[in-house]
């Protein structure tokens, strides 16, 4: 009800303040993962982040008991769970073989595959003019890539393959958080996230030193802050106004790349990036304009 009387300017700048502090966090939960996941094996990586970030949100979601976090969506949790847990598993793979530069711009590639995934499963008329931005936005890809010229590394390729679980889960997230708090949507995302990679984390298991551990717990704050404030701003404003702020995400990546590791993407990496974004930026202008016609 609060959410109701707030004014829309107000609710929009909140929104994307959100938006962009998350997109921050986001960044400095990447380092931690890339240094960690150098050192352990990333699917270990991948559950000793959940089991964090579980102790990092369960004092919030649980100060009343588990009438906090009790939904009536948990199959759309799960749904969500299992679609982040398999496009996090391939992330926390590729993130320790490329630069966080290169994780960022294919990442970009999300509103694409949510295209192509509206015509192949939900069987979605696409006009001729967003096949085209799609078009462009493949092409932009392949600037990345660069297919004949370089090899395509492996860690490319399961980044690539991330993305549209990565842009399901944020899909569902968005219809959930309109039923339930950002704390229980964060809460659930933890707790089956850290179930799905149990068995991977116990198979893989390699004793961590103090800084690993440290590593860890700071991925899980990182990660939990990150998703609430995200969380959070889906409530106040649409996936697609929030989606200009995510093209930020290459500027953050490409200093931390610099400032942790020394090096960042090349130029073919930042001229595909910017043919994606134009790509998207296209589809969703589009798609706006269509709305507000019909």
């Amino acid at each position: 009800m609060a959410l109701a009387r707030t004014p829309a300017s107000a609710r929009a700048a909140r929104g994307l303040l959100l938006a962009l502090a998350a997109g921050v966090i986001f960044q400095c939960l990447n380092v931690t993962v890339k240094q960690l996941a150098h050192e352990l094996p990333p699917m270990q990586v991948a559950w000793m982040r959940w089991i964090s970030g579980i102790l990092c949100i369960a004092p919030f979601a649980l100060a009343s008991g588990f009438a906090g976090v009790r939904t009536a969506d948990l199959r759309l949790h799960g749904l969500r769970a299992l679609l982040h847990s398999g496009g996090y598993a391939l992330w926390y793979s590729a993130v320790a073989l490329i630069p966080l530069a290169t994780t960022a711009a294919l990442s970009f590639t999300g509103p694409l595959f949510v295209t192509l995934g509206a015509v192949l499963f939900l069987g979605e008329r696409v006009r001729r003019s967003r096949w085209v931005g799609v078009a462009a936005g493949f092409a932009g890809v392949l600037v990345i890539l660069r297919p004949g010229m370089v090899e395509i590394g492996a860690g490319s390729l399961m980044m690539l393959a991330s993305v549209p679980l990565i842009a399901g889960s944020n899909l569902i997230a968005k219809v959930v958080v309109g039923r339930d708090t950002p704390v229980q949507v964060v809460f659930w995302q933890s707790a089956l996230g850290a179930v799905i990679f149990t068995p991977f984390g116990l198979w893989l298991w390699q004793a961590p030193g103090a800084m690993q551990m440290l590593l860890a717990l700071l991925a899980g704050f990182f990660g939990t802050a990150g998703y609430f404030l995200m969380t959070w701003a889906y409530r106040l404003l649409d996936i697609s106004a929030l989606q200009p702020l995510s093209f930020l995400g290459i500027v953050w990546a490409s200093l931390f790349d610099l400032v942790f590791f020394g090096h960042t993407a090349d130029a073919w990496t930042f001229a595909g990036a910017a043919i994606v974004v134009a790509a998207t930026t296209g589809i969703a202008h589009r798609e706006m304009a269509r709305s507000r016609a019909g």
